[in-house]
């Protein structure tokens, strides 16, 4: 039984979500399509965790009664060109009293980590038919049930509950250590500063886990990013050792970083064609500390004449990140990282790969026009780096499934 397991999350959505361009109203201050006068009070809510969010408005219109009221929220901070990714909730309205309110619940179909911050704003609707939007605001999802403590650096913030408060400077001091090398690869920072949510209760951690009710208390980390919101949220069960707070901070917390950067930088682009192993791969390089040697597993499966072909046309013939030995695919797509940091002596060939990805240049083609050679010629020099045949070993066809969500991120822990 795998002693730790991860869950990553590629986007939380709600049904009825809408995704709207930056060219959209969301975000865009208050507006009044109308010559009707509206009166409008500050917008109040508060955070029910961990049954959700209640948003109220009071507000009139001189042309007539308020027929429609919705709220819409979303991630506050988007870079220039991305696409909002925005929930939408229904408000029930009261004629008489002008007090509008929308409420949001979890579901299986979504939920949301404490302390995620979001923006908001009403879009109103009188019986005239005319229009007003307010201005948007930003609220927090506090869990004030239990005592947190939080610390904050210019790479993340950090909230921890039942755990102690070295882990924090832990996780900071861990983004700080790999900051240049995230920036160096993606040419920027994140436009916002993730938010690190640490669970040392699991009664806790479950309680909000509305879309995922699994009471297993096996493994000793369980976590799970979630994309839509800037947030990574563990829990550490047990009693864990200072080892185990190193490798969270070292090597859970930044895998699941880059995991933020791949959205923040990729989402919206060419993804069907890119396979897991690049992902998981990716993310793997960007850790410190590792829990057992990656690489070297991966060169004894060269020596044996066990190294499966890297670069296939059919993904379901690429190595895997799920089955029986989901962590083969990210140890194997590590491998490639780090054979194109060595082979070309620093991180530009690796940028160059995904700013063309970025570009929704093909996942081959990306590869080709950054490295100058053939995938062909590609394959042949990283098996060779690892001590492999050149020629790769001939597969048998298989069906191709079709795409899912990304696999949970498995992990061997403290061997």
């Amino acid at each position: 039984m795998r002693a730790l397991a991860r869950c990553v999350l590629v986007m939380v959505a709600a049904l009825g979500a809408l995704s709207l361009t930056p060219n959209t109203s969301a975000g865009s201050g208050p507006r009044q399509e109308s010559p009707a006068v509206w009166m409008v009070d500050a917008p109040v809510v508060e955070s029910m965790y961990p049954d959700g969010l209640v948003f109220r408005l009071r507000a009139q219109s001189n042309a007539g009664e308020i027929e429609r009221a919705r709220l819409l929220w979303y991630r506050p901070v988007l870079r220039p060109g991305a696409t909002r990714h925005v929930q939408v909730e229904e408000a029930s309205v009261d004629p008489e009293a002008g007090e509008l309110v929308a409420i949001w619940r979890p579901s299986g179909m979504m939920m949301l980590p404490p302390w995620a911050v979001i923006s908001y704003h009403w879009e109103l609707r009188d019986s005239a038919g005319n229009t007003y939007t307010t201005e948007p605001q930003t609220a927090e999802y506090a869990d004030t049930t239990r005592e947190w403590t939080h610390s904050e650096s210019q790479d993340a913030i950090v909230f921890a509950q039942g755990l102690p408060g070295e882990i924090e400077a832990l996780v900071l001091d861990a983004m700080a250590a790999q900051r240049d090398t995230y920036e160096a690869v993606w040419g920027a920072a994140l436009p916002y500063k993730p938010r690190i949510v640490l669970f040392g209760d699991y009664d806790a951690w479950l309680e909000w886990r509305t879309a995922d009710r699994n009471t297993s208390d096996t493994s000793i980390v369980v976590g799970q990013t979630f994309d839509a919101w800037g947030v990574i949220a563990q829990v550490m069960l047990g009693r864990p050792s200072e080892q185990a707070y190193r490798e969270l901070a070292y090597s859970v917390v930044l895998h699941e970083l880059e995991h933020l950067y791949q959205s923040e930088f990729l989402a919206g682009r060419r993804r069907m064609d890119v396979p897991g192993w690049f992902y998981e791969g990716d993310a793997t390089f960007f850790e410190l500390e590792q829990s057992y040697p990656y690489l070297g597993r991966v060169r004894a499966m060269a020596a044996t004449g066990e190294l499966p072909p890297l670069l296939v046309v059919n993904i379901a013939d690429a190595p895997s990140v799920s089955g029986d030995d989901p962590r083969l695919g990210y140890d194997i797509g590590y491998s490639f990282f780090e054979w194109l940091r060595q082979s070309t002596g620093g991180l530009e060939a690796h940028a160059a790969i995904m700013a063309l990805l970025a570009d929704d240049v093909p996942f081959f083609e990306a590869l080709e026009q950054a490295l100058g050679r053939t995938t062909t010629e590609i394959e042949r020099e990283w098996r060779l780096w690892l001590g492999a045949s050149e020629a790769a070993p001939t597969l048998i066809p298989t069906w191709t499934p079709p795409p899912f969500l990304v696999p949970p991120t498995p992990m061997q822990f403290g061997k």
